[in-house]
């Protein structure tokens, strides 16, 4: 890269503001990002393929196939698709769920387990989906690690920082602490994105308002899930804000039968 692109990129960094959190547009899905399309599908791959290597992915068609159908439903109701999404299901105990660059939606078997019904699934992957939407991953990491570094593990020249990062991503996915700004934008894109999907918004709160209660009774069973999701009785205010402000209409899209089925089998 020459001296004047790289001088270039670091003007575009002060002025949006990248490397000192500037807030975030609730409603505005195209934020700065030094990183292309292309480049977070090839740095999405690398993280996944070494994911894997890390987390047992449940190895069950039937399994398999209701998370890609509530994937799929979901796109539908999301503004962009710009990646080629992927939903799994790896055996973790821990209640959460994480997305990856390019569009890698990792759903962990505590989160099915300690889920109620579908909807309350639903919420937490259509928050995961509109960071992948907004493309909160790249502009983090960007923002921790700079352009030229994350070029390195996009062209391959540093697997050892790829299998790092995977490893953080996998853990407290410390490496994706997101701003509270990108949280609550991934918050309100949900919401829409449920009630565009024919899923009832009411899920995702039900579902943040059981984590809260949980997190009273014993904080350490969900400090996963909090590095990476912080919650506050403000956010679950805004949530209740944005569902209120959604027009009337039947939801349809919810499939209990399935869902019991999926959660039989986890048991």
């Amino acid at each position: 890269m020459d001296r004047l692109k790289i001088f270039l990129i670091m003007c575009l960094m002060l002025v949006t503001g990248l490397g000192s959190g500037c807030a975030v547009s609730k409603s505005n899905i195209h934020g700065f990002n030094l990183i292309s399309v292309d480049e977070e599908k090839q740095l999405g791959a690398k993280f996944a393929a070494e994911i894997e290597k890390q987390l047992t992915v449940v190895n069950d068609p039937e399994i398999q196939a209701y998370v890609d159908q509530m994937g799929k439903k979901l796109l539908a109701g999301a503004r962009e698709v710009k990646f080629d999404y992927v939903f799994k299901v790896v055996k973790d105990d821990t209640v959460n769920a994480f997305a990856v660059p390019g569009g890698y939606i990792y759903l962990q078997t505590g989160l099915l387990k300690a889920a109620d019904t579908e909807e309350e699934v639903a919420g937490v992957v259509a928050h995961e989906i509109n960071h992948v939407v907004a493309r909160h991953s790249t502009r983090q990491l960007t923002q921790k690690h700079g352009y030229s570094l994350l070029l390195q593990l996009i062209l391959g020249q540093d697997p050892g920082l790829v299998t790092q990062i995977a490893g953080s991503l996998v853990g407290k996915a410390g490496e994706l602490a997101y701003s509270r700004g990108m949280e609550s934008q991934a918050d309100f894109l949900g919401v829409e994105t449920m009630h565009k999907a024919g899923y009832n918004p009411d899920g995702i709160l039900k579902f943040f308002q059981k984590l809260d209660s949980m997190n009273k009774r014993d904080p350490n069973a969900l400090a996963r899930f909090f590095s990476s999701h912080p919650m506050t009785a403000d956010r679950i205010e805004e949530v209740k804000k944005e569902i209120a402000k959604l027009p009337s209409r039947s939801y349809t899209a919810d499939n209990p039968a399935a869902f019991a089925k999926v959660k039989e089998k986890l048991r």
